[in-house]
């Protein structure tokens, strides 16, 4: 069988490309098997104490930054299966749901506020009625969810916190590196894992940077959905102007020495009503 033109130099283009990549194939192979111990999850021993303290707490945060998102993502679905919806609920429909469950406490005369100091908690502030097992249950589970996602902002802030720390190790490990390992047979291997380091330090942090972003602002949002009511409404209150009385219907002040009596002292407010607990948000 004869082949054409075309045919016969694609056959030779193919067979001379193997002729200069097969002496390479070798050399390329040791390449790709140079990725770095940390990237792969290990930490290079070298029997020098500050290296190895080193390259075991990168890999330790490497492994710990891995699991950032899941930490978020269980605040989250935490907070949906507080609300009776699917885990895989949006952060949107979940906060809208948290939204609809205070309207509805509120409605039935139960009012939640939010208080994170000592330690994040709900207050319920009853209307003249007990909590039932029903509002019981629903305060103590979103107070659960709230407690998960400030928990979990607090950890990965701390990792990411950790990840500067350790960059600012690496530089001097690095700075001191040709001096420090100066006769060793590690010597390269040690060079490529700080450098591989700088890369693994710097994604460790911004993933959990990002994360905790995420279950800050889940938590923030959850406190402002739930920690609507009462107490908003009051301060408008207090900051609205007095109602204009019409003309003529304001008398004058007495004047001093005209013998008028003093000013009637205002009424004592009314005692709380029964079932309001003490609180003033």
């Amino acid at each position: 069988m004869t082949r054409g033109p075309d045919g016969a130099r694609r056959l030779r283009a193919a067979a001379l490309a193997l002729l200069l990549v097969a002496p390479h194939a070798p050399l390329l192979a040791a390449c790709a098997a140079q990725a770095s111990q940390l990237e792969q999850g290990r930490a290079l021993r070298t029997g020098k104490q500050p290296y190895d303290e080193f390259f075991e707490a990168a890999r330790a945060l490497r492994e710990e930054s891995l699991k950032a998102e899941e930490l978020a993502d269980t605040a989250q679905a935490e907070l949906a299966r507080a609300l009776g919806l699917d885990r895989r609920s949006t952060g949107d429909a979940t906060l809208e749901a948290a939204r609809a469950r205070a309207a509805k406490l509120r409605a039935s005369g139960v009012r939640i506020h939010v208080e994170l100091v000592p330690e994040a908690r709900l207050v319920s502030i009853r209307g003249g009625r007990s909590l039932d097992a029903d509002d019981r249950g629903a305060v103590e589970a979103l107070e659960a969810s709230l407690k998960s996602s400030l928990a979990a902002a607090k950890q990965l802030g701390e990792l990411s916190k950790r990840a500067a720390e350790l960059e600012e190790k690496r530089a001097s490990l690095a700075a001191a590196w040709a001096e420090t390992m100066a006769s060793d047979p590690q010597r390269r291997e040690v060079k490529r894992e700080l450098e591989a380091a700088e890369r693994v330090l710097a994604e460790a942090g911004a993933v959990a940077e990002r994360h905790a972003g995420r279950a800050s602002r889940l938590a923030l949002d959850l406190v402002l959905a739930l920690d609507a009511g009462g107490a908003p409404a009051r301060r408008d209150a207090a900051s609205r102007p007095p109602p204009r009385q019409p003309p003529g219907s304001v008398k004058a002040p007495p004047q001093r020495g005209s013998g008028a009596g003093a000013a009637p002292k205002p009424p004592k407010p009314p005692p709380p009503p029964s079932g309001v607990d003490d609180f003033d948000p």
